[in-house]
């Protein structure tokens, strides 16, 4: 990222020093954010799980699990029943 933005990876940290998440842990949340929009999205319903997590940079499954049950309480099946819902 830093390179992308032409600045050094000290700088990136520095930007991120008065916020409430460093850069790492708002890379992080972003992610799992996106994850669970898609798997809310009925469009998104023949997807699977793997294929969904992947896309966003996130390769375990079972750290994918427990990764959205911590940030946001829900768990795939529980994301999922609710895009059965929507539709």
């Amino acid at each position: 990222m830093a390179r992308r933005h032409r600045i050094s990876v000290r700088h990136l940290h520095t930007l991120f020093q008065g916020a409430d998440l460093t850069f790492a842990a708002w890379v992080r949340h972003e992610r799992l954010l996106r994850i669970r929009r898609d798997l809310l999205d009925p469009a998104c319903a023949n997807r699977s799980t793997v294929a969904i997590a992947r896309r966003w940079g996130v390769l375990d499954a079972k750290h994918l699990g427990r990764a959205l049950k911590s940030e946001f309480g829900e768990t795939v099946k529980d994301l999922r029943r609710a895009s059965e819902t929507v539709e």
